[in-house]
């Protein structure tokens, strides 16, 4: 896929580009980044594999919108 198919494909479920350098894409709770055309490939059939990509939740700290928390400790 080009790179256009693959900016026109994550925003069609709901990502945004943010950073065209480094092919990031946000929602408010998901952050990838390296979404670029040697990581995503679509089979003969028309599906849609993303290989080798970074996938973080998306939290204040990464500064790009996002609004999930991280918690470290457990409740039982």
């Amino acid at each position: 896929m080009t790179d256009e198919e693959i900016a026109l494909f994550a925003e069609n479920i709901g990502f945004k580009l943010i950073n065209p350098r480094n092919w990031t894409f946000t929602t408010p709770e998901i952050y990838l980044s390296d979404l670029h055309d040697e990581n995503v490939i679509r089979s003969k059939e028309g599906n849609i594999f993303v290989v080798d990509c970074d996938i973080r939740i998306n939290t204040p700290n990464l500064r790009c919108g996002g609004v999930r928390g991280l918690a470290t400790e457990v409740e039982i």
